[in-house]
């Protein structure tokens, strides 16, 4: 069949796409991911995001990909804190706070499919009734990351009653095909679907639904990701060379920190700070809470550091407006959390409303000036966050040492977003990814990896044993290539063939070709550091899928038909049916 211009177009962007970032996948399994980097893309998500939110496998239910997003910046998985019972689970989040759920299909052909929306509403129909047990889910059929997805939004929706989210549910099927030939059959479909989403979500809630064809398909690939926002100075500021240096009032700079028409924060600008907001008790916060809150003879910005933001591009529409693209504040947070907080409860005065805070800009595009600004601004005394550590010396030590191997290790956000060329997808691993890795294959905990990463990273003591400097490099890269080798198997025929889903399997079968390429026989003897050269960067298929099997047993095992597959895999009991299995093969005494 001859292909129009736009089909064309569409096929060649998404080759470009595979070929740059993902060429080890299948054509299909690369335009899962690019389906979703489309239609997310205006959300500015990363690769690592786009990787977590895939669930196509047998038994997707029409669903390919599933991605949860608080603020519009935070993924939320089904570890996610904000699902627990902790005190602390929706700090930050302020009333009407954006929750964004976006479903996407995608078919690597070049005509629609008129029943891929009726297959979507059915397998929603069942995932958003709070009633239909897991086991019901799974009989569907359902795999277990679509029922994972089903879960977390469940219990996501139940915690925000109290703080009733701006809702966003996008549903987008993606293919090749025309868009002259979506017929009346078809948009009836859509409709209908459109029509049950409606019904069964809140009111409030933005309802989209939509065929992205080529035609489409050109339109979101020539978009770009960037952020806007206006910043809006008293006077015109002073210029000095690609800096921007002036006065914005309080009432105008709380504008400047919050989403149109919303009370929420604009998370992404703090992406790069290595702070955590305090929260307003904190002691410096609550002194400038104080002076927000009454007046005297001090203006506010006497009192106050200031504001610095870094952003790729400043423009002036106005000699006080200023549009700045991709902002990030690297100094002030703490100022800017306690004036949003304070501006949404009306705590200011008019009078320090009227007030000004000193804001520099600094228009850095480039990444070693973009670093340089964010060290120079960020060495005071700091609480515990990820992005504390991204200039420790082991950290910068470790991203020198993996690019030299081929792979770009994002030790900060959105450190590679304007790097050219730009870096492949497949090969950018953030801080929480090698994170990963190492836990499966150094620390030998599977069930932590995937299921608690993060609280493993909160404390000093716990980042401390992933990130050792006593640690060879070797086992870093190492980790990585194991993973990726599993993950490639885990695409394959032969890995498919089994039960699980690449989301629980993969870390336990990392960790059980480590147990078994070093031919281990007692947990208790083992050390990733001194076994490093030992490991295997590369287990085969053959191994792979024996290892997969005992995986297969050892969940089958424990397996009651009602509970979760995904709650077997984040408990500690798998990991030593498992393993034990591992050892006696290996020739346990």
């Amino acid at each position: 069949m001859t292909l129009s211009a736009d089909q064309a177009m569409a096929k060649h962007a998404f080759n470009d796409y595979r070929k740059a970032n993902y060429p080890a996948l299948s054509e299909d399994k690369a335009f899962e991911y690019y389906a979703t980097h489309l239609v997310t893309k205006q959300l500015g998500v990363s690769a690592e995001v786009v990787r977590q939110s895939i669930v196509g496998e047998g038994g997707d239910g029409g669903l390919d990909s599933v991605m949860i997003l608080l603020n519009k910046t935070e993924f939320v998985g089904s570890g996610s804190v904000r699902l627990t019972n902790r005190k602390a689970s929706l700090d930050g989040l302020q009333k009407g706070v954006p929750l964004d759920i976006v479903v996407v299909q995608s078919k690597n052909v070049d005509k629609w499919d008129s029943e891929v929306f009726p297959k979507i509403r059915d397998a929603l129909q069942l995932m958003m009734d709070a009633s239909v047990s897991v086991q019901k889910l799974r009989e569907f059929p359902l795999n277990e990351d679509v029922i994972e997805a089903a879960q977390t939004l469940r219990k996501l929706q139940r915690k925000l009653v109290p703080l009733t989210p701006d809702v966003t549910f996008e549903v987008s099927y993606v293919c090749f095909a025309k868009k002259k030939d979506i017929d009346q059959y078809r948009v009836t479909k859509r409709g209908l679907l459109e029509k049950f989403l409606k019904d069964k979500l809140p009111t409030r809630t933005k309802v989209k639904v939509e065929y992205v064809g080529a035609e489409r398909i050109n339109d979101l690939d020539a978009q770009s990701s960037d952020f806007d926002v206006t910043l809006e100075f008293a006077k015109a500021p002073v210029r000095d060379g690609h800096a921007l240096v002036g006065l914005v009032r309080v009432r105008d700079y709380a504008k400047f920190l919050r989403r149109p028409r919303s009370e929420a924060i604009r998370e992404e600008m703090f992406a790069v700070n290595v702070r955590d907001f305090a929260g307003k008790t904190a002691r410096v916060n609550a002194a400038i809470g104080e002076t927000l809150a009454a007046d005297d003879k001090s203006a506010f910005w006497w009192l106050n550091n200031g504001i610095t933001i870094i952003a790729d591009e400043t423009s002036d529409p106005s000699e006080t407006k200023w549009v700045l693209t991709n902002p990030l504040i690297v100094n002030g947070l703490q100022t800017s959390n306690v004036v949003h907080a304070f501006a949404v409860e009306k705590k200011i005065t008019k009078k320090r409303l009227s007030q000004s805070l000193l804001v520099r800009v600094i228009k850095a595009p480039e990444p070693e000036i973009r670093e340089a600004v964010i060290t120079g601004t960020n060495n005071q005394t700091t609480v515990n966050s990820l992005q504390l550590h991204a200039n420790d010396d082991l950290q910068i030590r470790l991203e020198r040492y993996l690019r030299s191997k081929g792979w770009y290790y994002e030790r900060r956000r959105y450190q590679y977003r304007n790097t050219q060329p730009k870096p492949p997808a497949s090969k950018v691993r953030s801080v929480t990814e090698l994170a990963q890795a190492m836990m499966a294959v150094h620390l030998l905990v599977p069930d932590t990896a995937r299921a608690r990463p993060a609280t493993q990273l909160s404390t000093k003591a716990g980042f401390g044993r992933v990130f050792d400097q006593q640690l060879p490099e070797l086992l870093y890269e190492k980790s990585l290539t194991v993973l990726e080798a599993v993950e490639s198997y885990l695409q394959s025929g032969t890995g498919k063939s089994h039960a699980d889903t690449a989301t629980n399997a993969r870390f336990y079968l990392a960790s059980g070709h480590v147990i078994r390429s070093v031919g281990l026989k007692s947990l208790s003897t083992f050390s990733a550091a001194v076994s490093v050269k030992q490991i295997k960067a590369r287990p085969t298929i053959v191994e792979l899928d024996m290892l997969h099997s005992m995986l297969d047993a050892a969940v089958a095992s424990l397996d009651d038909g009602k509970t979760a597959r995904d709650q077997i895999f984040k408990g500690s009991e798998l990991k030593k049916v498992f393993f034990d299995a591992i050892l006696k093969l290996n020739g346990q005494p």
